[in-house]
């Protein structure tokens, strides 16, 4: 599956499939001091918003948000935290993967599937994979490119990483937020 992002920035993007229904939404309020939080909000299916009535109504057609996750980053010590759900605070990721000649930042987790997964932070990209004997993709960030076809940004999820589709966005989100707070560190010295 490809989540098509409505801005350029994955920190705050409407996330749409291929047939253009948003599935995701990501708002992270600019902060001058204090720690900055994204709130992630998942699209509710229809089903579930209707099971008890019978009718359509306009407002029924209408998507509507559930709260997923909040990402929390504090720059100062650079360490990260996501509440899933609406009380579950956690550390998303583990540890980080210092991989002999492995280039760029990695950050390792846990799905609920109980498998580990490593987001390795490219420069223009990010890429998840598993951490097994396959090594398989699981996901792949692109970030929008202004020359070449004017590519919108995109997260590609692989089929054998559906199944823990929400984690991977909100670990992304994360990932996101320790690539601003780099890059951010780096321009100013």
């Amino acid at each position: 599956m490809r989540l098509f992002l409505s801005e350029p920035t994955p920190l705050n993007a409407t996330y749409t499939n291929e047939m253009g229904q948003a599935i995701y939404k990501v708002a992270t309020p600019d902060k001058l001091f204090g720690t900055p939080v994204a709130t992630i909000r998942r699209i509710v299916p229809s089903s579930v918003r209707d099971s008890t009535s019978t009718s359509t109504s306009l407002t029924s057609l209408r998507d509507q948000f559930g709260h997923l996750a909040q990402v929390e980053w504090h720059t100062l010590n650079h360490r990260g935290s996501a509440w899933v759900g609406r009380r579950s605070r956690r550390r998303i990721f583990s540890r980080r993967w210092d991989g002999v000649g492995s280039g760029g930042e990695q950050r390792v987790f846990t799905a609920p599937d109980g498998k580990e997964y490593k987001w390795k932070i490219g420069m223009s990209s990010s890429t998840l994979r598993a951490i097994d004997s396959t090594a398989a993709r699981i996901a792949k960030y692109r970030q929008k490119n202004y020359i070449i076809n004017r590519r919108p940004a995109s997260l590609e999820i692989s089929p054998a990483g559906e199944h823990i589709m929400d984690t991977i966005l909100v670990t992304f989100v994360y990932i996101e937020m320790v690539r601003q707070d780099e890059e951010s560190m780096a321009a100013s010295g």
